[in-house]
């Protein structure tokens, strides 16, 4: 049973730093962050400005049956879940397998029952915690005292996975098997690294949040794991009988000059190759909620909509869906994982061929973050833009990538890739050299 309490806030980023900085020690601790003031995006698909979960009181860590576990967990446990979907949870739901280099040590899923969720909106602070009315002032009080302290960071020099000249060929290989009806566009990666790193997650996902006010930026913490998330891509959100995913496919860069930023604007919005790309995405994400759909009841809301965020301009299209009140989330997820932006179409063949193209296992990247609430709704984004840290390992990895169909050129593949890349190197005060 959790206790409800609530508090005005003077100072919403502060607030945000201090619970950050004030759980760096503790083993679980989830941050989702909606930067909602910031977005042209419609504000009715976000239900708070932020949430932060920690302490865990129960976690569940899963690599087989693992959508199976989660739903008995839930349905014993009743109460708030944060946590994260591996992409490899893909090698459960199909005939796949993973055989590629693993750097970060992640489950298949591993979801955490925390001792206090906080609930942030219109500068009202709802905390929902097992503790008494006593114990959650001391532990306010405490939040609020903490000193704010930027942890001094080592020189961050990345290493790319694949050299620039593999990725164009991988490129170029990847589109004679579209050329050769194996699939209509696949999601490829490419991988960033720094093995021996010393860096601080709290000061990196602040310095990076500030950069990219991203409306599904996460901070994860488990155990010795760290995501330091900017994503601005929604995976589903469940609302009582509605569910809705929404998809991105299409990147412009920005300008500094607002004459030449709304050519970009109109050039991404008009591009062939851009509309292409997520028409074939949202005909797929269509097909996955049409499998626990009822009857007639899958809409696109909105295809192909471009939106402005601080470093680019996203195409993005919303889906949406009515199921059963009875419907499992677990169902609803095993039924559309991977998110088809992040493998292409068809799934399964896309997902065949990363496995040959990619040279990293993806891990926690392109999987899940978020939240299950008590009466089983869900929001949960997609992890891109991110930074995946092992504390114990010191080894920090930036993977970034893109749609590639027949249209797609080599050259400007990659540069979509840094463009999108960017502001984590700036956060990690990296410059890439080219040569």
């Amino acid at each position: 049973m959790r206790n409800k309490f609530s508090y005005k806030i003077d100072d919403f980023d502060e607030l945000i730093a201090k619970l950050i900085y004030y759980t760096k020690d503790y083993k679980f601790s989830c941050l989702l962050h909606s930067n909602i003031s910031n977005m042209n995006v419609p504000k009715k698909y976000y239900q708070y400005d932020a949430i932060f979960a920690f302490d865990s009181i129960k976690s569940i860590k899963s690599n087989n049956d693992s959508l199976n576990k989660l739903q008995s967990f839930h349905n014993k446990e009743k109460d708030w879940l944060f946590g994260y979907l591996s992409y490899n949870l893909k090698n459960e739901i199909y005939d796949l397998s993973s055989n590629n280099i693993k750097n970060i040590e992640v489950d298949n899923l591993t979801f955490f029952i925390p001792k206090h969720v906080f609930l942030i909106k219109n500068n009202n602070l709802y905390i929902e915690s097992i503790y008494s009315k006593d114990m959650i002032s001391t532990l306010y009080s405490a939040i609020m005292k903490q000193t704010i302290l930027e942890l001094a960071s080592k020189e961050i020099k990345l290493k790319r996975r694949d050299s620039k000249k593999s990725y164009l060929e991988k490129i170029e290989r990847i589109k004679e098997n579209i050329q050769r009806g194996d699939i209509y566009e696949m999601n490829f990666c490419q991988e960033f690294y720094q093995k021996n790193a010393i860096v601080s997650p709290q000061n990196l996902f602040l310095n990076l949040n500030k950069i990219t006010k991203s409306p599904f930026a996460s901070f994860l913490m488990i155990d010795n794991i760290s995501l330091i998330g900017s994503s601005p891509e929604r995976y589903l959100l469940k609302d009582k009988n509605t569910v809705i995913s929404q998809p991105i496919k299409g990147t412009s860069k920005r300008s500094l000059n607002a004459k030449e930023d709304n050519f970009l604007v109109n050039k991404l919005k008009f591009s062939p190759k851009d509309l292409s790309e997520n028409i074939m995405i949202v005909d797929l994400v269509r097909n996955d909620l049409s499998i626990t759909a009822l009857n007639s009841s899958v809409n696109v809301d909105k295809l192909c909509g471009v939106y402005t965020f601080n470093n680019v301009h996203q195409m993005i299209s919303t889906v949406s869906s009515k199921v059963n009140t009875n419907t499992s989330f677990t169902d609803i997820i095993r039924t559309s994982f991977p998110m088809g932006s992040m493998t292409g179409a068809p799934k399964f063949r896309s997902m065949s061929l990363i496995e040959k193209y990619e040279t990293t296992k993806r891990g926690l990247f392109s999987g899940s973050v978020g939240y299950v609430t008590p009466s089983g709704d869900f929001d949960l984004n997609v992890v891109i833009r991110s930074l995946l840290y092992d504390a114990k390992s010191k080894y920090l990895s930036v993977s970034v990538g893109g749609a590639i169909t027949c249209q797609s050129d080599a050259e400007e593949e990659y540069e979509e890739c840094l463009i999108k890349v960017k502001p984590i190197f700036e956060s990690l005060k990296f410059v890439l050299d080219e040569k």
